[in-house]
């Protein structure tokens, strides 16, 4: 963070007050008034300098939810997929899990049915995350219409073609991801075996990369668990607040928390993570898709959708995903 951190309207913050304001705001849901009575920051710049503070978060280390090839060389690919084969049992080249989360938001007043999953029957934002044995989200894209399917976010995402040109052991040999049924396979993407009969050993591959596939689980749910904030729905309202944004940056601070306090993915898979000075490193590209931007620049918030109309084009394809899904 600069030395002082200036919100849009001119007030000023010095950087640990900045941090430690935006902080208290997304550890746990809290009227502005009480906070103002616990810390002394007047509510209005309280919430300014937050959102402020998130923003410069954001854009300055943006490029660490996306892959990082810079990090994740080869040979840390290789070292993540021995990880997880000595943990399940099966020599398997899988140097990462990817599931996507729904994160509930409240109803908005315009294009409800756009954020609307029918699958949970909640208004949602959806991200999808990759993490590695080291606990970190590795690659993260969102957020999207509630609504979408995770194959569809993985299609839009453009990470093929990232693991395409990375996903690479140092002998050139393949390594892959590895997902749920939803996802389907891929030379870079493996799920489950399918069928009515499957050979004990297909059995056996299932249920042991299941238990180690939790792991993703447990990474969305270390987020939530320390930045409570955005648990609370009836306040995450895509309208009047950056929520994506904010959902965004707290995976990077959950990120920086893993690395400091080693929490229950490395100790499960027995892989540190590398040091704050090692993964905050680099500089975001320009070239970055903006659909990667968690801001509210997005189609829920910069149109109105005719009742005469689907929400997208994709409409009818995505809901009959959803439909299979359930």
């Amino acid at each position: 963070l600069p030395e002082r951190v200036v919100a849009g309207n001119g007030v000023v913050e010095d950087r640990v007050t900045a941090l430690a304001m935006l902080l208290r705001h997304l550890a746990y849901p809290a009227r502005r008034v009480d906070v103002e009575l616990m810390f002394g920051w007047e509510r209005s710049r309280f919430s300014r300098i937050c959102n402020t503070t998130a923003s410069f978060i954001y854009h300055r280390w943006r490029h660490l939810l996306r892959f990082d090839p810079t990090r994740l060389t080869p040979k840390k690919l290789q070292e993540y997929a021995t990880a997880i084969s000595t943990k399940c049992g099966f020599e398997v080249p899988v140097w990462g899990f990817i599931d996507g989360t729904l994160r509930k938001v409240a109803r908005p007043i315009q294009n409800q049915r756009i954020l609307y999953n029918g699958w949970k029957r909640i208004h949602a934002l959806k991200w999808h995350s990759v993490i590695t044995p080291d606990g970190l989200h590795s690659h993260v894209f969102g957020p999207v219409e509630g609504r979408r399917h995770d194959e569809t976010l993985y299609k839009e995402s453009g990470l093929a073609a990232i693991l395409d040109e990375y996903s690479w052991d140092p002998e050139r040999n393949p390594l892959a991801i590895y997902g749920d049924p939803a996802y389907g396979l891929g030379p870079h993407l493996l799920s489950p075996f399918k069928g009515a009969y499957l050979s004990d050993t297909e059995q056996a591959f299932n249920s042991r990369m299941s238990k180690v596939r939790e792991a993703v689980e447990w990474g969305f749910g270390d987020a939530v668990r320390q930045f409570a904030f955005l648990d609370f729905s009836k306040n995450l309202k895509v309208l009047l607040q950056p929520v994506g944004l904010l959902y965004s940056v707290a995976l990077l601070l959950s990120n920086a928390h893993t690395i400091l306090h080693h929490p229950q993915i490395p100790q499960y898979f027995h892989c540190s993570p590398p040091s704050l000075q090692e993964y905050f490193n680099g500089t975001p590209s320009e070239t970055m898709p903006i659909a990667a931007l968690p801001e509210q620049e997005v189609p829920w918030t910069a149109y109105l959708v005719p009742e005469g109309e689907p929400a997208d084009g994709n409409s009818s394809e995505e809901d009959a995903e959803s439909d299979t899904a359930m």
